[in-house]
């Protein structure tokens, strides 16, 4: 049986699906699948993502920081030495992807992620190195079209790419919502002593990324301007403290980590969501609950922002509290007022997992 090994820095609990549908699709091809990953970072726990199944291989996670580069040196290569094919992080700081995609040897390579340097500015020795990495790999998988077009620009011929088209699970999240009754919002905002008005919907981590700063700055805007706009947050991280003076004032309702029907709940009775800083996978849940995100002019946002149209499903004030606290605002009072936006069907993961199972074979029988 041709045995695939895919290493990942470590595994998040929204990545559960994805991997139990790509071990159906390759067993029926006759494919031994085995994923392997580090464990979650300090931050990533904090968030409350991180995940645990009967087929992850675990291993001890091992980083150094050199200056402003932060070094994965998690070293799994003697656990996929003798694999027919590896795919490994597109990272140029990640000790195995440098340790699968150097030296001659029988063993196919695959990289996945990003591709493109969408979410931080990318450090030269990093950007040569995944730069390297694309040339000597035989197979990408892109998150998104954009990255596989970055990839294209830089030689790699398009029968070596997949567009994986990410994505999370929808499936529940679209059966609590089409269960969750205007009595359920109702008994939710009464149990959270929520205004009885239009509010606004936070889900996700509250970490450097998501620029709670922002937030909470924004919100000391709107509190000094005597404005009634209320958030919703669902969500923990090492940033929760910057939104408890809003939550002491009565602008914010902090309600923790959230199940997939108190999401539902959340989002649908929510006019949009408020997220200033990486839009990433939280564009779908947009698309499934059918709400705008209101984010910033930043440029650091994951690919999964290329599923949204600007200027309807998506609001990108500039990024400061002050322009961000307009949006915000407008975001209330137009609830009423909104021309119908023609929203797109959700990314099925069904299809992020047929495509991810098509790269793999193009991978080992090319």
């Amino acid at each position: 049986m041709t045995e695939v090994v895919i290493v990942q820095p470590y595994l998040p609990r929204y990545r559960l699906p994805f991997f139990d549908g790509l071990f159906a699709a390759l067993r029926a091809d006759g494919v031994k699948l085995r994923v392997i990953a580090g464990e979650a970072s300090k931050e990533q726990a904090q968030r409350g993502d991180s995940a645990l199944a009967s087929w992850l291989e675990q291993v001890p996670t091992r980083t150094f920081s050199v200056g402003s580069r932060n070094l994965n040196l998690t070293r799994t290569s003697h656990l996929w030495r003798d694999s027919d094919a590896v795919i490994v992080p597109h990272q140029g700081s990640s000790l195995d992807a440098l340790l699968a995609t150097v030296g001659r040897h029988p063993r196919r390579v695959g990289v996945w992620g990003h591709i493109a340097s969408y979410t931080s500015p990318l450090n030269p020795v990093d950007g040569a190195i995944e730069r390297w990495q694309l040339r000597h790999a035989q197979h990408v998988f892109a998150y998104m079209p954009g990255g596989a077009a970055f990839a294209r620009g830089h030689g790699v011929p398009a029968e070596r790419i997949t567009t994986v088209m990410n994505t999370i699970d929808t499936t529940s999240l679209q059966a609590a919502l089409a269960r969750t009754t205007s009595a359920d919002i109702a008994a939710f905002r009464e149990q959270h002593d929520i205004p009885d008005a239009p509010y606004l919907s936070y889900v996700g981590g509250l970490d450097r990324s998501k620029k709670v700063d922002v937030l909470a700055d924004s919100l000391d805007v709107l509190h000094s301007r005597g404005s009634d706009v209320h958030v919703v947050v669902a969500g923990r991280g090492e940033q929760e403290h910057l939104l408890r003076p809003a939550a002491a004032r009565g602008q914010v309702t902090l309600v923790g980590y959230a199940d997939v029907d108190t999401k539902a709940v959340i989002l649908k009775g929510s006019a949009a969501i408020a997220n200033p800083g990486r839009v990433g996978l939280i564009a779908v849940d947009a698309l499934t609950a059918r709400r705008a995100i209101i984010t910033t002019q930043w440029p650091w946002h994951a690919p999964e922002i290329e599923y949204l149209r600007l200027n309807e499903s998506l609001i990108m004030p500039r990024d400061n509290a002050a322009d961000f606290a307009d949006a915000l605002e407008t975001a209330i009072q137009s609830t009423n007022n909104t021309m119908p936006i023609e929203w797109p069907a959700p990314p099925r993961m069904e299809a992020m997992v047929a495509n991810f199972r098509n790269g793999i074979i193009a991978l080992i029988t090319s």
